[in-house]
Formats: C-alpha cells, structure tokens, sequence
C-alpha cells in the first residue's frame, strides 16, 4: 500500500467522518445544555435529571444499534450500483424503525413503574415520571430521523444531515427554556418542558428530512417513496440479521461499563469524583474511533458491493493509522498537561483536594493508553461489521468484557487491594488484547478476498 493511497482513503474516512463527528457533538450538547438548564431548578431536580440522563441515553443507544444493518446494507447497494434498490431498503428500515420507536416508548412509558422496584427516592419519582412520558413522545420520529441519516452519510450528503442537527439544537434550545420556565406564552412545565422541547423537535426535525428526501432531485434515481415494495421480507431479515448482534454487543458493553463504575462506587465518594473525570474524556475522545468506525464501515460495505477486495484491507489500514494518530495525540494531552484537565472537575479549595490530584493524575495515565487501544478495539469492530463480520466478534468481545475483563477488574481492585487504580489497569489490559484479538480477526477475514467474503455477502 503505498502513501498516496493511505492518504486517500485517509482523506475519503475524515470526509465522511466530519459530519458523523458533527452530528454526535450537537446531539451530546442537547443533553449536556438541557441538564444544565434542569440544575438551576434545584437540589431535587439536578438528582432527577442524573437518573434520566443515564435511562434515557442507554434506550436511545440500543434503540439506534440496529439501525447501523441499515447504513450497511445501502453503501452495499450503493458499490454495486443498484440505485432503484436503495430506496426498498430505506422503506425497510423506516418500518423497523417504527416497530423499535414504538418498543422504545412503551420502555419509557414503563420506567416509572420501575423507578420504586429500584428503591429511587420517593421525592424523585414524580418528576422522572413526567420526563420519561415527554420523552416517548418523541421516540418514532428521532429514530426515523437517523434511519434517513444511514442513507444520507453514505451518499455524501452529512453535510444536510449535520445542518438539520444544529436547526435541532438551537430548536430545543428555546423552545425548551421557555417551556422550562413558561416564556414567551409557553406553560411553565419544569425540567418535562425539556423532554417535551426534544420530542417535538424531533417530530419537526422528521418533517424537514423527508421534505427534503421527497424535493431533492439528484435522489430521485432512488425511487425513496415508491409505493411498490413496502414490505420486503427477505430485506427486513437482512436488517435483523446485522442488527441484532450490533445491538446486542452495544447493550453488553453499556452494561459492562455501568458495572465497572458500581464497582468504583464502592471505593467511595472520591473515587467516584476522579471516575467522573474520566468518564467525561472517555465520552468527548471515544467519538474519534466511533465517527472513523462509521465511515470505515459504510466505505467498506461499498467496496464489498463492487467486489473491490484489495481496498477493503486499504480502508482498514487508513482508518488504523488516523485513529492511532488521534489518540495518541489525545494521550500526550492526558500525560503533560493532566492537572489543565483535572482541574476543570476539582477545586483547589475541595479538603481531599491533593489526594484526589494524585490519584486523578495516575489515572489519566493509565487511560492514556487503555483510551488508545479501545479505540482500535472499536474501529476494528466496526470495520468487520462492513464485511459483513458480526456474530463471532460479538461473542469474543462479550466474553472478553464479562468473563475476563470484570472479574479481573474486581481481583485487581478488591482481592489484591489496587482500589481504583486496580480497576482501570484490568481495563487497560482487557482493552489490549481486545484490539489484538480484532486487528487479527480483520486481517485475517481479508486475506483471501473472494473465497472469505463472498459467502457473508449473500447471506445478506
């Protein structure tokens, strides 16, 4: 592979990266503004809104997972030139995205019923209640929003896709203040005005997209709304098949990491204020390896559809070298200028301020390299889903999060006393032969083109 081609498709990822990137920023600042917004309301309310951030995020990530099958399988119509196809595939995914909205607002409107089960604060219920029940609103439409976005990414239109997002946000951002604080003629409805804010944005934010997929005419050739072939069977197999394994691995790891911060929780409260501070740079770095990991697997599932297997390794090499270069800038920041970091989250006037610096500063550095080698864990996962290679690198991964990587955690934190310095080190070292495993697994699936990859191709 020579440098000209690693710097195109090193280009051809950060194009299609950007938007994705984009996107996953404006839609992290929407909640990160909203919670702001809900803390100057009170004690009660900043409580209620850590509970719902956590159960509304982790539904809105499983109910997303499976609508990735749908982005893969359009980049492989797409290689293979079969425009009048993409839009029975977008007709696919806009049903199951119904079917899963609808799955995902029932969970909403049945997380009240739980909260009491898991012995949350009587005072707290009534206003997480009320949020939940907004937010189901709004669950059909925001997933229909990103199932257009899994044909927009591929055919190089982020560029709409991110526009859309930012009209999201400035949209929530007012109506949502006002209905928070009843502004401007709105009803003052507390921290549920801003649940119900995001669900109408989402309804318009719908109405704007298919607007524009029905006006826009270079995507005409893509009969997007014929009405023949709503219901395809054998295609909405297809989706279930790269979905359910997707979203059965993100679920796995959302749940792997919550139980690796129940086990911080019981080394106390400092431990849980330096793990906030990872938390926080694990969020913002991550979206690195997870924007590169999307254009990696929608350019890959193109190459698989016009049979162009020399550049499948290609991508993968490029997605490597740009992810690793990140992250390993992002590493120098964490090792040099630690306390720059550490103390945007810890003041110097907090009692156990010197020893929460040290124990933060000795963290960083063990994420410094455990960051680095989940990213490439990530990518690679997501590589390998272009191929498409999903249901054994599921159960690698899951095996290697719960059989090896928690236990070990907890031997290396509780049974040999390492605290939380114990607990990142079983992740780092969990997180290396994670990215070993993948790397290998994607090396090794591309080795022999035609002969390994054309029998995942027609199962799909």
């Amino acid at each position: 592979m020579t440098l000209d081609t690693l710097g195109f498709y090193c280009r051809e990822i950060i194009k299609l990266a950007t938007p994705i990137l984009g996107v996953r920023v404006l839609h992290i600042a929407v909640n990160v503004i909203g919670m702001l917004f809900i803390a100057r309301l009170g004690q009660a309310e900043v409580a209620a809104g850590a509970l719902v951030t956590v159960l509304s995020n982790s539904i809105q990530v499983i109910a997303l997972s499976p609508l990735l099958a749908t982005g893969i399988c359009i980049s492989r119509l797409l290689g293979q030139g079969e425009k009048a196809a993409v839009g029975v595939d977008l007709r696919q995914g806009l049903l199951m995205s119904v079917v899963i909205g609808l799955l995902a607002a029932l969970a909403f409107v049945l997380l009240p019923l739980l909260m009491p089960l898991l012995g949350e604060p009587e005072s707290l219920q009534p206003l997480t209640a009320e949020y939940f029940r907004a937010m189901a609103w709004g669950t059909v439409p925001f997933l229909c929003s990103a199932c257009c976005h899994q044909l927009l990414f591929p055919i190089g239109k982020g560029r709409v896709v991110l526009l859309f997002s930012l009209f999201n946000l400035l949209g929530v951002l007012l109506l949502g203040y006002g209905l928070i604080h009843g502004l401007w003629g709105f009803p003052q409805l507390g921290m549920r005005g801003w649940a119900y804010a995001v669900s109408f944005m989402n309804w318009l934010v719908l109405l704007l997209t298919l607007s524009y997929l029905l006006a826009a005419r270079d995507l005409w050739p893509y009969r997007l709304f014929a009405r023949s072939q709503l219901w395809v069977p054998q295609r909405l197999k297809a989706f279930f098949t790269l979905g359910i394994p997707i979203t059965v691995q993100f679920a796995s790891e959302l749940l792997a990491f919550s139980a690796v911060n129940i086990m911080v929780g019981w080394l106390g409260v400092g431990a849980l204020s330096v793990q906030q501070i990872i938390i926080q740079c694990a969020t913002v770095a991550l979206m690195v390896p997870m924007g590169a990991g999307q254009a990696s697997t929608l350019l890959i599932s193109r190459a698989v559809g016009r049979s162009d297997w020399a550049a499948i390794r290609q991508i993968g090499l490029a997605a490597t070298a740009l992810v690793s270069a990140i992250m390993l800038a992002i590493a120098l920041v964490y090792l040099l200028l630690p306390r720059t970091i550490i103390d945007a989250y810890l003041t110097p006037d907090m009692p156990d301020y010197p020893h929460l610096l040290t124990l933060a500063t000795s963290m960083l550095a063990i994420v410094a390299f455990s960051q680095g080698f989940d990213a490439l864990r990530n990518l690679m996962l997501a590589a390998l889903r272009g191929l498409p290679d999903i249901w054994l690198p599921m159960w690698l991964n899951m095996a290697l999060l719960w059989v090896f990587g928690l236990p070990l955690c907890y031997v290396l934190a509780f049974v040999f006393d390492q605290g939380q310095w114990g607990i990142n080190a079983g992740l780092l070292i969990t997180f290396t032969l994670g990215a070993v495993l993948m790397l290998r697994r994607f090396y090794s699936r591309t080795r022999e083109w035609p002969q390994v990859l054309q029998p995942a191709t027609s199962r799909t």
